[in-house]
């Protein structure tokens, strides 16, 4: 039980069972002094005042050499020693000695549980591990992603929420990045709609009222009374639960971001199935081109990104037709405005238009077959793949 300081119950809410009839009584010298058994009547001797063996052992032995030296006579004193230890034995074993027994045990009891309980210590940094463990890796979909943190959340409606928070994350939570814990705040709108937040490695997104923004630089305060502030609005640790877990995620996760190893030769042949595997080979040619954090975007509305790295943004078209000048003038308006180099793969190659446009805006257009392999088609990819193939050789 958890009074208002966090305190337990103690003194006359403690509870102990009865030395006689096993009876759970208050675990007080009143409660195993008096109270009637569960079939009725008095549980305890009339002599509810225990005697102090060790008190009387002591008075019995200083009587009996107070007597012995009366009458000169050892044997007496023995006599009367022998009688006081039986009687001591006797009465030791009694209802009432019993209970005097009992009842020191419920005192220290009472104070066992008066006591504070000490608080287990946590080890944020291993839940912190823990957690980038179990939650799906980068490059995952969104609907995974938020299913994988909703469980985490358990809230008691989660249907609901998670068709939210996949709206939110699909137009506020950039493709190369990755969702660590979801937050819910019950607001006080008249239709009771709870205010969302969705944390990730980079950013914290909230939906409040029908507003929803991205802040890209939140102030994270940790330790004991810890909280994450977004403006005006504050999510304590100790009111969300899961936040100071995720909130260690993320500088975990920001600090341990390393580029993957460049790879030494072209990627290798293989073949393509449908549009994911061409995706995926277009991260495999970007790492090699020299975009090494490259990463394919979750499966569904990309924005016409298919690939994205901190340096660079890629399309792959698998259709039956050249690709035109506007869907390359698509990506390099993406691309101008992240301030990245763009770069587009297309099975079926490109219209002149398209090429000449591409040239002029510098965009790297590449053609690949459906083993996967990758030729240049303008001079920005000729020369992105004469400088990957001379690191390779180094």
């Amino acid at each position: 039980m958890t009074d208002q300081h966090g305190a337990r119950g103690v003194g006359r809410m403690a509870r102990l069972a009865c030395p006689l009839c096993k009876q759970q009584v208050l675990a007080t010298r009143q409660g195993l002094a008096r109270h009637e058994r569960v079939g009725g009547g008095q549980c305890l001797p009339a002599e509810r005042i225990p005697m102090n063996v060790p008190a009387f052992g002591c008075l019995a032995v200083v009587a009996g050499v107070v007597v012995g030296a009366i009458f000169t006579s050892w044997t007496v004193f023995w006599v009367f020693l022998l009688v006081a230890l039986t009687v001591i034995a006797f009465m030791a074993g009694t209802p009432a000695a019993r209970v005097a027994a009992a009842d020191q045990r419920a005192i220290e009891a009472v104070q066992r549980d008066a006591a504070p309980a000490a608080a287990p210590v946590r080890d944020i940094e291993q839940e912190a591990k823990q957690l980038l463990e179990e939650l799906p890796p980068l490059g995952s979909t969104v609907e995974d992603a938020i299913a994988a943190c909703m469980k985490r959340l358990r809230h008691r409606d989660p249907q609901p929420l998670t068709v939210r928070f996949t709206k939110l994350a699909r137009t506020h939570v950039a493709a190369d990045e990755r969702i660590l814990g979801l937050i819910v705040q019950e607001a006080s709108t008249p239709r009771g709609v709870p205010l969302l937040a969705i944390i990730t490695d980079k950013a914290l997104v909230v939906k409040d009222r029908g507003v929803a923004y991205r802040d890209d630089d939140v102030e994270v305060h940790s330790g004991e009374g810890g909280f994450v502030r977004s403006g005006e609005r504050l999510f304590f640790f100790s009111y969300h639960t899961g936040l100071e877990t995720a909130v260690a995620a993320r500088t975990l996760a920001a600090s341990s971001r390393r580029a993957v190893a460049v790879p030494s030769s072209r990627p290798p042949e293989r073949l393509i199935r449908e549009a994911r595997d061409a995706e995926l080979i277009a991260v495999e040619w970007m790492r090699y081109l020299g975009f090494d954090d490259a990463v394919a975007t979750p499966v569904g509305a990309d924005g016409g990104v298919d690939v994205v790295s901190t340096r660079a943004v890629a399309q792959v078209k698998m259709e039956g037709k050249p690709t035109g000048r506007p869907v390359v003038q698509q990506l390099h308006g993406v691309a101008v405005h992240e301030d990245k180099t763009g770069v587009f793969f297309s099975l079926a190659g490109y219209t002149p238009h398209a090429r000449n446009w591409a040239q002029t805006s510098g965009t790297a257009l590449f053609r690949f077959d459906y083993q996967g392999a990758a030729e240049p088609v303008n001079a920005v990819a000729h020369e992105l793949l004469a400088a990957a193939d001379a690191r390779a050789q180094q």
